[in-house]
């Protein structure tokens, strides 16, 4: 009785401790689950700009922004992601409208820490088309799976210069129970074309890729983008703005349809 006696305090004491040790892991798992870790940076990526990535950054706002845009300004927008850096040319002249709030939205964090939901072609993937060729990786819904209609408003239809050629970089747009597009639809999602696609011109195109474009033919469903950070510079004397005129090379739509890239 005597040694039994002696020991329940141990006992007592291991129990304690244990049980200490067992609460305060199930509170720090809860903790990682209510305030998930930031995301590993690509080590393939620079250091983050200064305000970038943004940790709980704003999904939904009231009103559009304001014009922003400048005359004789360049703007390009610089991806980092899973797979390495990407930079586009941003099509101010003839997407003004869209250029200024995908560059408000960048600049916001809107896009930190969002994914490339959709990534096509992909046989695994029930919303890449099956039967016809579709190249692109679509991002930027903070629902993660193509069903998000934010930022809270749309972006006005901007009828596209040119074709869905390799590299170029438009707005994913939501369809009709039909199949139409839904007019003046148009949010914070937006797809690379990553090949050459024959697409309605239904999706208002605002970019081209300048480098990086193999990074985005390496994008699989499911990669990050860490940050969006965008730039502006004045634009050469000798060149037109574009600001005021289209990005060079752009053709004229192209009238045949096909299946839509848009989120479903």
């Amino acid at each position: 009785m005597s040694q039994s006696a002696g020991r329940n305090p141990l006992l007592l004491a291991g129990f304690v401790i244990a049980f200490t040790l067992v609460l305060g892991a199930a509170a720090w798992e809860l903790n990682r689950v209510v305030n998930p870790p930031p995301a590993v940076v690509s080590a393939l990526c620079p250091a983050a700009p200064s305000g970038h990535p943004v940790a709980n950054a704003q999904h939904s706002f009231t009103t559009a922004p304001q014009t922003a845009l400048q005359a004789g300004k360049i703007y390009t927008a610089t991806l980092c992601t899973t797979r390495g850096v990407i930079k586009i040319v941003l099509r101010a002249g003839v997407a003004p409208q869209t250029v200024n709030t995908f560059i408000f939205l960048a600049d916001s964090g809107y896009y930190d820490g969002l994914t490339f939901h959709r990534v096509c072609p992909n046989p695994t993937d029930s919303t890449c088309p099956t039967g016809i060729s579709l190249h692109t990786a679509q991002g930027g819904d903070p629902a993660g799976n193509g069903t998000g209609r934010g930022p809270g408003f749309v972006i006005p239809d901007e009828t596209p210069q040119g074709t869905y050629t390799t590299g170029t970089v438009a707005l994913a747009r939501p369809s009709n129970s039909d199949g139409s597009k839904i007019a003046n639809s148009s949010g914070g999602q937006f797809f690379i074309d990553t090949g050459n696609n024959n697409l309605s011109p239904d999706y208002n195109l605002f970019g081209d890729v300048v480098s990086g474009l193999a990074v985005a033919q390496r994008l699989q469903k499911g990669d990050t983008i860490f940050w969006i950070a965008t730039e502006s510079v004045t634009a050469p004397v000798s060149s037109p703005s574009p600001a005021v005129s289209a990005a060079p090379g752009a053709a004229s739509p192209s009238p045949s349809p096909a299946p839509s890239p848009s989120p479903s």
